[in-house]
């Protein structure tokens, strides 16, 4: 669950200041984000041993701010043009909970077949 969510802060960081998304987001909506993301991080930061509910909480408190943002830029549900790799934005990042569901490129890594 922690390492969860570090990877979501990342991939908002990443896209927020991505500068094909970064010219159609609001310097508000900016603002809300990496406010939220900087809280978050504060908080993972001082809360190292925290329990695994606690970081999904967590997670989820960062996405309803975030997910409607990055949401809006792509008309809803297609993620923005040029955004994460993997599906666009709202379907790219673990734990969107409801969103349109899993990123068509998520199973794109490496297989392990078992061999005798």
């Amino acid at each position: 669950a922690k390492n969860g969510l570090e990877n979501y802060i990342f991939q908002v960081k990443s896209s927020i200041n991505d500068e094909k998304v970064a010219d159609k987001v609001s310097a508000e909506d900016k603002a809300k984000v990496m406010d939220a993301v900087n809280s978050t991080t504060t908080w993972m930061d001082a809360n190292q041993a925290a329990e695994k509910e606690e970081f999904e909480e967590k997670q989820k408190s960062l996405e309803t701010i975030v997910l409607p943002i990055l949401q809006s830029l792509g008309g809803g549900e297609g993620g923005a043009p040029g955004g994460m790799p993997g599906g666009g934005m709202p379907e790219g990042f673990p734990g969107a909970g409801g969103a349109s569901g899993p990123a068509p490129d998520a199973d794109e890594g490496p297989k392990i077949e078992e061999i005798d």
